[in-house]
């Protein structure tokens, strides 16, 4: 069990940090603990205002779904216990028996995220909701651990079912029967749960669905050195689901941060909210550098038989990281200007600032595995910080 318990211990670990630093931020802004809790749960209260009509609770509930998706793909290869679960599925315990394990380290993982969910259920309690909001807080969480199996499984045939429970969900949510449809989804997510649904035998590629991608990377890979073009393919390859998951995160980011933008009506405040959005983006992308990194030194003892440099990927990682984050930190950065709320050139020092920050960022994800996260979140926010002083 030792190779199991550091392959997830130390994500674990990681994960947890952040969430503290998460709530420590939340409590210096609420003084109150429902407070907290009003505004750790805000991402799944938000369905519950009575602004939001059946469609939109239906695509947000998929949103949800895709970010649980995403959460369990970036800490794929952690969950499955690494070489110890790859040694005991060698030996002749039962599918339904290693699924019982998947669900057990799948619950330890997400306790950030059901912590979200619990939050959520305290501050709805507090103002006196219904029963049914309680069961589609549940549904939310079943669904949503049913979901990451299938993803952890690769099996997105199975993903179909927890998708078009979301959308009867929030189909029914505005109706008179949120609270029946809420019970049958639950009791739907656990049955299959623990039900074993045999692998679909279609292979995606045969389809032809990626083929027009293929041909554009084929032409990108024309263009770039091999070296560069192999940070590339680690990106798209072997870290596919955490640069995926990198890519939501900071579109949500960007979102967000547009929106408030829009309610300021780009005043005063919408150039340090852009700064502000350009270096969590920043702080986001930066994670991805530990996978490449761990990519590069397994394959260590190949390349050190070719006459390179020791270490020579480092700078065509930076280069593929800076080309993943610029077009959110030019978005953020060029929403003020439209607008006439920030001059051209405080704009570009803007998306530079950030830029170098990503760069100087490699370095503190890869000085410290178990406090990466204290780290660099120091590192940005004192960064976020000079930025501001000094262009606003």
């Amino acid at each position: 069990m030792q190779w199991y318990a550091r392959s997830t211990a130390r994500l674990l670990l990681r994960r947890w940090q952040a969430l503290l630093l998460a709530c420590g931020v939340l409590a210096a802004a609420n003084s109150s603990i429902l407070g907290n809790a009003r505004a750790l749960g805000y991402p799944l209260l938000v369905m519950f205002e009575p602004g939001h009509g059946a469609l939109w609770r239906g695509a947000y509930l998929l949103l949800l779904l895709a970010v649980a998706a995403a959460w369990v793909l970036m800490q794929r290869d952690q969950i499955e216990g690494g070489g110890f679960m790859q040694f005991a599925r060698t030996l002749p315990f039962s599918r339904r028996h290693l699924r019982r394990v998947d669900i057990v380290v799948l619950v330890l993982a997400d306790t950030p995220l059901l912590l979200v969910v619990c939050c959520a259920g305290v501050a709805s309690l507090q103002r006196g909701s219904t029963g049914a909001e309680l069961v589609l807080l549940i549904d939310v969480a079943l669904l949503g651990l049913l979901t990451q199996l299938c993803a952890l499984e690769r099996r997105l045939d199975a993903a179909l079912a927890p998708a078009l429970a979301g959308l009867a969900l929030g189909a029914a949510s505005t109706s008179s029967l949120a609270l029946p449809a809420g019970l049958l989804a639950g009791a739907l997510a656990s049955l299959l749960l623990g039900a074993a649904i045999p692998r679909a035998r279609m292979r995606w590629q045969r389809a032809g669905i990626l083929t027009p991608l293929a041909r554009a990377g084929a032409s990108l890979a024309q263009r770039l050195p091999p070296a560069g073009m192999l940070s590339v393919r680690i990106l798209c390859r072997a870290l596919r689901a955490e640069a995926a998951g990198k890519a939501i995160a900071a579109a949500s980011i960007a979102a967000a941060a547009l929106g408030l933008m829009r309610i300021f009506d780009y005043d005063a405040r919408a150039f340090p909210l852009a700064l502000l959005a350009q270096g969590v983006v920043a702080l986001c992308v930066s994670g991805l550098y530990r996978g490449m990194h761990i990519v590069h030194t397994s394959s260590a003892a190949y390349c050190a038989a070719l006459p390179l440099k020791k270490q020579w990927w480092r700078w065509y990682d930076i280069a593929t990281l800076l080309g993943f984050a610029l077009p959110f930190l030019a978005l953020l950065g060029g929403a003020p200007v439209l607008h006439g709320a920030v001059a051209p050139a405080h704009a570009a020092a803007g998306v530079a600032s950030f830029a170098l920050l990503l760069v100087m960022l490699r370095t503190v994800q890869l000085a410290s595995e178990r406090q990466a996260v204290v780290l660099v979140a120091i590192v940005t926010g004192c960064w976020i910080a000079a930025t501001i002083a000094c262009l606003t």
